[in-house]
C-alpha cells in the first residue's frame, strides 16, 4: 500500500513539473554606459540605476553564453526598459526599487546582447537581489 502511495506522488509530480508555462525571453542590448561590471566579480552586472541604498542591490548574474539562440528578437534597450517602468520613479531617493524589479524579472529569462568586435554575443543572465 505504501508502496502506490509513492509511486502515485511521484507521478502526480512529474504531472506538475509538465505543467509548468515556459518563461518569455526579454533581449536586452548590452550598453556600457549603463552596465557595470567589476574585475573582482565578472559574472555579475550591476546596472547604473540600481544600488545606492540601504535595502539591496539588484544586478544581473550570468548563467551561460548561447551560441546561436534559436529564436530571434528584437533587442529593447535596458535603461529605457527600467526607466519607463512601474519600479522606477525620478522623484523619489533611490529612484529604483530593487526589490520588485528583482521580483518581476524572475519570471523571465534574460539575454543580454552584446556587440563584440561586430557580431553578437548572447549573454544568459538571471536577475539577482542582495541585500547588503
Amino acid at each position: 500500500m505504501k508502496t502506490a502511495i509513492i509511486i502515485l506522488l511521484s507521478l502526480f509530480s512529474t504531472f506538475i513539473k509538465a505543467q509548468e508555462k515556459p518563461k518569455d525571453t526579454l533581449f536586452f542590448t548590452y550598453d556600457d554606459k549603463y552596465i557595470k561590471t567589476y574585475v573582482e566579480i565578472p559574472n555579475h552586472f550591476y546596472i547604473k540605476d540600481g544600488g545606492g541604498s540601504n535595502n539591496g542591490n539588484f544586478y544581473f548574474t550570468e548563467i551561460k553564453t548561447l551560441e546561436n539562440p534559436s529564436v530571434k528578437s528584437k533587442e529593447i534597450c535596458l535603461k529605457k526598459f527600467i526607466r519607463s517602468s512601474k519600479f522606477y520613479n525620478k522623484n523619489k531617493n533611490p529612484k529604483l526599487n530593487d526589490y520588485t524589479l528583482w521580483k518581476y524579472l524572475t519570471d523571465f529569462t534574460i539575454v543580454l546582447v552584446k556587440d563584440v568586435n561586430g557580431k553578437k554575443r548572447y549573454v544568459q543572465v538571471e536577475s539577482s537581489y542582495i541585500i547588503e
